[in-house]
């Protein structure tokens, strides 16, 4: 095949696969808010064209009519704001380029309120394009064709894309954001370096805190590629540089001149964070003071909150979307992103990668356990991102056939593997600290079943497992201990979330704290709650430092156990 019949073929298989995913996102929007009669076009698309659409998905896919469209979110505030639009960097806590995409898709649906998912729709449509584009740049052409079909088809994508948010727009530009940049590390010049800036320069009207990773993806470029090619990273940095703060500085002076805050589009939300935590509103703060205050208050919670954002929460709640193709699809993406994000060490475009991912997540690794701030479209943007690493993985494979590759390969990979398994035993044992600080600060703090109790369930407990709305574990032998941290001896009372197993063989328990007989209690079960069942503990049983609380069972089932709660009684 010849070299432009193959690059006709690739980009052809690439607008079929764009194709196929509008397709699925125009029926999802038709199941769910239902087929419009205006204008012409759209009348065509919702009622001919999504006619079509219905037969190419899967067939375990139904859709829920939304009762009431775009009430209670920002979607409904989107539109008003989209109609309200004077100029576009007019001063508003709206950054303004989703605001004009839904005021562009008011006026082509005649201002019907189903424009605020024309807009959303078409940035997850993008974003389509923009994984194909990185996957390219990244893991070649049938690679960028494979990261671009799975954005395609993930369901959690299309089941966003039509519901009003901004996050589908912003995924986009963040993946555009990346190829220009990679590009532009790669292959320096003006023009890679006016596609970085220009996009750059939208990502952050999109949604401002885009300044998270552009500002460090930028500085290295500059300075983590070396001698070679020094001078012309650093003219092309400083052009894309430039560009785009001449995108992005209007809306920054409009809102400073308005204001008095340059960067309102960001510290306004610490207004509904500062609420949902209850804490005082009557002076605004920056969203630095925000996150400095939850350092100061709680620096090890504060950590372990971040590590969690950063690292673990974005990638674990992904994926999931893939089963309704296959069920070994989501899992067997999630191991092979997971060797690529490794990969990525290994390569100077991997690692600046890397830089855009982690930074891209920093805002939201403060917030995501507050109120909706854990919500899953908030990690968005950095799904497609995890999708090339997979194909990025794929794709290195038949390099391990050169035995070159195996000693290189062999040094830097342990390195890897200790550092994944330091940090892994970290995150793992953050919790016992986190707990040693709450009770340092003298505040209550509950000890849960879950991801990361191995540290408090030591001994005599079978694994964690979902329990109705609740995580628990269960009982194993005749005695069962939590473990937890005392930092100073105090008056404590202690309130156990626990059900038997069974109501017939288990009547009653008998609680220890560190050897001696704290009390029993008898079961009250009831199939509204958990129960709940208080004791304090003396003086002279506690010690600072690692203290066990045993439960006896007089039964052979066992109990089930959610959560031990130490409340310092001069809270």
């Amino acid at each position: 095949m010849s070299s432009r019949r193959r690059v006709f073929s690739i980009y052809a298989a690439a607008a079929l696969i764009t194709l196929y995913g509008a397709l699925l996102r125009l029926d999802a929007f038709v199941g769910k808010y239902g087929p419009l009669d205006h204008p012409a076009w759209a009348r065509v698309m919702t009622h001919g064209v999504a006619a079509f659409a219905r037969g190419v998905r899967p067939a375990r896919v139904q859709w829920t009519k939304e009762k009431t469209p775009y009430v209670g979110g920002d979607p409904i505030g989107y539109l008003g704001f989209g109609r309200e639009m004077t100029t576009f960097y007019q001063p508003h806590f709206r950054e303004p380029v989703f605001l004009t995409a839904v005021r562009v898709s008011l006026w082509m649906l005649d201002g019907q309120d189903a424009a605020v998912s024309l807009a959303s729709a078409a940035g997850s449509v993008l974003l389509i394009v923009a994984t194909f584009l990185l996957g390219c740049e990244t893991a070649g052409a049938v690679g960028g064709l494979a990261a671009a079909l799975v954005v395609a088809i993930e369901y959690d994508l299309i089941v966003w894309s039509v519901d009003g948010w901004r996050d589908d727009l912003f995924a986009a530009f963040v993946v555009l954001s990346a190829w220009t940049l990679v590009r532009l590390r790669d292959r320096p010049s003006f023009r890679n370096a006016l596609a970085a800036g220009v996009v750059c320069g939208l990502t952050c009207l999109t949604r401002i805190t885009a300044l998270s990773f552009i500002v460090p993806a930028l500085l290295w470029i500059a300075v983590a590629g070396g001698r070679e090619g020094r001078r012309e990273r650093y003219e092309s940095v400083a052009v894309a540089a430039v560009l785009a703060t001449a995108v992005l500085g209007p809306f920054l002076i409009s809102c400073a001149i308005a204001t008095g805050d340059p960067f309102l589009a960001i510290d306004q939300h610490t207004i509904y964070y500062r609420a949902a935590e209850g804490l005082d509103l009557k002076e605004r703060t920056t969203a630095g003071a925000y996150v400095l205050q939850k350092f100061r208050a709680h620096p090890v919670a504060t950590t372990d909150l971040a590590v969690t954002g950063l690292f673990v929460r974005p990638f674990a709640i992904k994926w999931n979307g893939l089963s309704v193709w296959s069920a070994w699809l989501g899992p067997a993406l999630m191991w092979l992103s997971l060797v690529g994000l490794a990969a990525f060490l290994f390569s100077s475009k991997g690692r600046l990668l890397l830089v855009i991912i982690a930074a891209s997540l920093v805002p939201y690794a403060f917030t995501w356990n507050v109120a909706a701030g854990g919500e899953w479209r908030f990690t968005m943007h950095v799904y497609g991102l995890f999708v090339v690493a997979a194909v990025y993985a794929v794709a290195l494979t038949p390099r391990l056939a050169d035995r070159m590759v195996w000693g290189p390969l062999a040094r830097r990979g342990g390195a890897v593997v200790a550092a994944a398994v330091a940090g892994t035993a970290l995150y793992l044992a953050l919790p016992w600290f986190v707990v040693r600080e709450a009770l340092a600060l003298n505040e209550s703090v509950s000890v849960e079943a879950g991801g990361r109790d191995r540290v408090f369930f030591r001994s005599g407990w079978s694994p964690a497992e979902a329990n109705g709305n609740v995580t628990t574990r269960t009982s194993r032998g005749s005695r069962s201990i939590v473990h937890f941290p005392l930092s100073d001896v105090d008056d404590y009372e202690i309130v156990l979330r626990v059900d038997p197993v069974a109501a017939a063989p288990v009547s009653s328990a008998m609680i220890l704290f560190n050897g001696q007989i704290a009390g029993g209690f008898g079961f009250v079960t009831s199939p509204d709650r958990i129960g709940s069942y208080r004791l304090t503990v003396p003086r002279t049983w506690q010690k600072a430092g690692d203290n066990e609380l045993g439960i006896a069972t007089t039964g052979a089932e066992g109990v089930r156990l959610w959560l031990v709660r130490i409340i310092p009684m001069h809270h």
